[in-house]
């Protein structure tokens, strides 16, 4: 809906849970918005982060980062090839698939005929239909849930998409053990986008703006703590921080003057070259909300981007 009402920003995703589905469900979602946005789709893609969801779609966790390498390969396969077949240790595609391990072409066989005209015969090899139309592929940000997966996107060029639960402390260490994978690879920044999503409310005001939205975040990250996987328990939010912590390292809450420096900084040190701000909290006052909304776009934004 968003894709069809707008003409420039970008849409998408920021936590799909690959490992909980099978994964050509989403590279086939993610085609058809892309295709309805003009190229404008964004696939944030998770690992998944709390046992019990896998335990509830009777996926093992012990195969999270497995399950996680094999679909992020598979979307890119069917995104960027035509008829292809692809065999993996927790995927196929087809579902019938055989042979090695990996992703093999059709072989070409003059004349060539498009899958739906050949008739009933079981197919070996499948295009994921529509194609999308960002070429080779949709921009893919992998959620840095766990160092592995860190690892994971920074050797495989995926973009790194960080959670607002991290500190800036957390954040930079995230991001220096990514680059370090990216190197490894022989790979470069220049390649990659790096985001980072924060709780962010704004007000001409700064004490104004943390007394409104510091209760509903405590209030969230309360709700939190008890859900935690192994791979959130170490952070310093979920062991718990004092108020002022919270705000100083966490949540962006104030005025011009107090977000503008510490977003230049992370820009600057850390190269954080996407915001994806999360502006309503439960019991916020709506107007609020929009008024922070406009703050966000006329004060913040613009110095941002310039």
């Amino acid at each position: 809906a968003a894709s069809s009402r707008t003409k420039t920003i970008r849409v998408g995703s920021s936590n799909r849970q690959l490992c909980l589905e099978y994964p050509i469900n989403g590279a086939e979602d993610y085609a058809v918005i892309d295709q309805i946005s003009r190229g404008r789709v964004v696939a944030g893609v998770s690992a998944g982060e709390r046992e019990q969801e896998f335990q509830a779609a009777g996926v093992p966790w012990s195969e999270r980062e497995g399950r996680f390498g094999e679909a992020l390969e598979l979307l890119r396969t069917v995104w960027s090839q035509s008829n292809v077949s692809f065999v993996g240790e927790h995927y196929r595609f087809p579902l019938h698939a055989q042979g090695e391990p990996g992703w093999q072409r059709e072989p070409y066989k003059p004349p060539f005929v498009d899958q739906w005209r050949r008739g009933q015969i079981i197919p070996e090899h499948l295009p994921l239909l529509p194609q999308p139309l960002q070429w080779p592929h949709p921009p893919m940000w992998v959620n840095a849930t766990s160092e592995a997966i860190i690892q994971l996107a920074g050797s495989k060029g995926y973009s790194l998409l960080i959670s607002p639960l991290e500190t800036e402390t957390e954040v930079r260490a995230k991001i220096d053990l990514y680059d370090r994978a990216l190197g490894q690879a022989g790979r470069d920044r220049n390649e990659v986008e790096v985001a980072l999503c924060r709780e962010l409310f704004m007000d001409t005001d700064g004490d104004v703006a943390r007394d409104r939205a510091l209760p509903a975040l405590r209030s969230r990250i309360e709700q939190l703590r008890p859900q935690a996987g192994e791979d959130q328990s170490g952070l310093a939010v979920i062991r718990g921080l004092s108020d002022e912590e919270l705000l100083n390292q966490c949540a962006l809450y104030g005025n011009h003057d107090d977000l503008l420096p510490r977003l230049l900084s992370l820009k600057a040190e850390a190269g954080i070259n996407h915001l994806i701000c999360r502006t309503s909290l439960p019991g916020l006052n709506p107007l609020d909300v929009m008024h922070s909304i406009r703050l966000i776009a006329s004060s913040l934004h613009s110095r941002l981007q310039a």
